[in-house]
């Protein structure tokens, strides 16, 4: 079950990161490219918090 979650949480990081690359990349500029990598790496250390607690339930 675990596995299913963590797919899931893979297709909502890949859905929310291309999203925000859709609508913030359009074009060079470089302030919303600021914002684009500033929200990036804090989406990543979310996603990656949750699925450290996903799998901690595992063990």
């Amino acid at each position: 079950m675990n596995h299913l979650k963590r797919l899931l949480l893979l297709m909502i990081a890949l859905v929310v990161g291309a999203g925000m690359g859709y609508k913030l990349l359009v074009g060079f500029e470089p302030a919303k490219m600021i914002i684009f990598a500033i929200a990036i790496l804090i989406l990543g250390e979310v996603f990656y918090q949750i699925d450290k607690r996903i799998s901690d339930k595992d063990k």
